[in-house]
């Protein structure tokens, strides 16, 4: 009898298509950051609303002149990064918890579904940033 092994995913590279530029992502950021934040249990309480703003803000400034934005939350549980290394649009999520505790498959799929909602046409491709991963931890 064979045994099934879950497969654990360790993160999760969002990639548009090559017609999407920074500024494409403007007009939607605000949600979509909203949206993982919900989507990863880390949105803020009442005390946190001003960083998460400035968090948007800074992103949103950078968008809207079609540049590549950071898209930080460092001291999150889970965290969504715009690679410096790379020309095109993309970003990643992952988790900063272990991987028995993370749910980053569950939180890609939200954030691909709030995408295509939004007619932003991508790929999620997984665990891709073992070594970015350490550079910036």
């Amino acid at each position: 009898m064979e045994e099934e092994f879950e497969i654990i995913k360790r993160n999760s590279l969002i990639r548009f298509s090559e017609d999407i530029s920074f500024k494409d992502l403007a007009p939607v950021f605000r949600a979509l950051f909203e949206e993982f934040m919900l989507a990863s249990e880390q949105h803020p309480g009442e005390e946190e609303e001003d960083f998460m703003e400035m968090l948007i803000r800074l992103n949103l400034k950078d968008l809207v002149k079609d540049r590549k934005p950071p898209g930080h939350n460092r001291e999150a549980r889970y965290r969504m990064i715009f690679p410096r290394n790379t020309e095109r649009v993309e970003f990643y999520l992952y988790p900063r918890i272990s991987e028995e505790e993370s749910e980053i498959d569950m939180i890609t799929d939200k954030i691909s579904d709030f995408l295509n909602e939004n007619g932003l046409e991508h790929e999620v491709i997984w665990d891709q940033m073992e070594t970015l991963k350490k550079k910036i931890d």
